[in-house]
């Protein structure tokens, strides 16, 4: 069950995504999407278009994480744009291959404002970290 959350505030709208993915529920992970939305996968490469990005967030939502943001930082741009970086940790009882799984990472984002005041995900980028740590890309 989703908490009520105030999505015109962006802590607020990033936690609503949160929750729905600890749910499972995919439909409601899709609604923090802007329509021009573009999730950034793991190889770095551009994942657009609503049912593409679906297919990705139906595979998270499997899983049913705990995704944790420990650490964020907000800059606006504009009336209706926010940059958005956190750091964040993940756990699950069964990743993908069915074994347990724990991650960190970092996020780099972009976010809109939509018509209703509610932000949205323009940009989804949750494998910034190597980036930021100056690793090489494998």
């Amino acid at each position: 069950m989703i908490k009520n959350f105030d999505r015109t505030d962006p802590d607020d709208a990033d936690e609503y995504f949160l929750e729905a993915v600890r749910n499972g529920d995919v439909k409601t992970a899709m609604t923090c999407f802007d329509k021009e939305g573009v999730y950034i996968g793991k190889d770095s490469k551009p994942i657009s278009g609503m049912d593409n990005i679906e297919k990705v967030i139906t595979e998270l939502c499997k899983m049913k994480p705990d995704i944790k943001v420990y650490e964020h930082q907000m800059s606006p741009v504009g009336s209706d744009m926010m940059y958005w970086l956190d750091k964040w940790t993940m756990t699950a009882a069964a990743g993908a291959d069915g074994k347990p799984m724990k991650m960190k990472g970092a996020s780099a984002n972009m976010m809109r404002k939509n018509a209703d005041g509610q932000w949205l995900w323009l940009v989804d980028n949750p494998f910034a970290l190597p980036f930021f740590d100056g690793q090489e890309k494998k």
